[in-house]
């Protein structure tokens, strides 16, 4: 289990893509709390086959922070899901593309031994998270 603090500022994609390079990080899942703002969350459209794109410039509490980490074209890369709450309570998630730390972030990463490979799906247009002993179906 790892624990990153992100500071006021941070950007979060950068400094989690760092610390997994860093610390060697194949395989984890992700969950964290904080404040968030500067962000750009995604909603992919199947149909479309490309992501719908949604700006929010102030701080928004993080209420759900569901992530992994798998290998992408050689390296390892974040895929991160966020819910937003701003302050009429309402909420608002997708696909995290960008974000800042408004506040503070906390974020915990447990890693396992499994190698997990994003893997491109042409039916989805996606690349898809595998187990690399997995047989790929296209």
């Amino acid at each position: 289990m790892h624990f990153i603090k992100l500071d006021k500022g941070e950007d979060v994609i950068e400094t989690i893509t760092s610390y997994i390079n860093k610390a060697d990080v194949h395989a984890a899942v992700m969950s964290a709390i904080g404040v968030l703002k500067e962000v750009e969350l995604g909603y992919y459209d199947l149909h479309e086959g490309k992501y719908i794109v949604k700006k929010i410039e102030e701080d928004m509490e993080l209420m759900s922070f569901s992530g992994n980490i798998g290998i992408l074209n050689g390296k390892a890369h974040p895929h991160i899901h966020v819910v937003l709450a701003g302050p009429d309570f309402n909420c608002v998630g997708g696909h995290l593309l960008k974000a800042k730390v408004g506040v503070t972030c906390e974020l915990f990463m447990n890693t396992f031994n499994n190698k997990l490979e994003r893997i491109y799906d042409d039916n989805i247009k996606l690349n898809l998270l595998t187990p690399v002993s997995a047989e790929v179906k296209k």
